[in-house]
Order: structure tokens, then sequence, then C-alpha cells
């Protein structure tokens, strides 16, 4: 896999941000030959993200066959309490589009925190090879 240099880039606002990370991530995944993982946050920062990726034409050009989904944080909450990460992300972007449910790996919160902790993880997330695309980092001016 060709690395591509590392480079900043300015958004003039967070609207126009979420877009140019649709545009990459789908350009990104659109271009990939085999399976592609992308790492998702919670919170409110990267909603609109999201919600740009389940629109067209961000959703007309993804290959969600091939896309596994993982979290990197979650709350210790049931996956349709308010504040969850994975509940936020089902709403603004997995609920919404043909993303296989067996391509969905969220981080388990049933039982209690230290059954978690100690590897409640599902046999493909403990499995996944994520190896990284490029080196961007974007920021709003």
């Amino acid at each position: 896999m060709s690395q591509v240099p590392a480079s900043v880039e300015v958004a003039k606002d967070p609207e126009a941000l979420a877009h140019r990370a649709a545009r990459w991530i789908t350009d990104l995944a659109a271009a990939s030959r085999d399976r592609f993982a992308i790492c998702l946050s919670g919170g409110s920062t990267p909603r609109r993200l999201y919600q740009l990726l389940a629109e067209h034409p961000y959703h007309d050009a993804l290959p969600w066959d091939r896309i596994h989904w993982f979290w990197g944080d979650e709350r210790f909450v049931p996956w349709d309490d308010p504040e969850s990460n994975y509940g936020m992300v089902r709403a603004a972007l997995l609920g919404r589009v043909p993303a296989p449910p067996g391509n969905i790996h969220g981080i388990p919160t049933n039982g209690t925190p230290a059954d978690a902790a100690a590897g409640n993880a599902s046999p493909a997330g403990r499995s996944a090879v994520i190896r990284p695309a490029a080196s961007t980092t974007a920021r709003c001016a």
C-alpha cells in the first residue's frame, strides 16, 4: 500500500469540514479492494459527518458490504440509552444505510464493566487488522 504524505487542510467551518471528511472516507473506501475498517468516535462532534455519509452523494458511492464499523470508545450504558455512542451512530448513520449487521462491531455494554474489561469483545473485533491508509489532519479555520 502506498503512503500519502501528511498534510493539513483548513476548512472554512464545521459543515465544510464534515463534507471534506465524508469525501475523504468515501474516496478511500471506494478505492479499497478488500475489507475497509472505520473506527467511529462518539459524542456530538462527528455526528454531522455520520449524517452526511448516509446521504447522497456519499451513500451512493460507499461499498457498504465491505465496510466494517468499529467504535473507539463507548459509555457503559445500554445501546438504546441517549448517552450511548453506538445509539448516536445508529441514528445518524448505520440505521439509515445498507450496512450488513455482521459488519457492525459495537463495544458490548452488557454485564458489568469488569466483564467488559476482561475481554467480552466480539471475535471479529479481536481479530481485526486495521492498516492506516494515510495521515491527514483537518481543522476548521
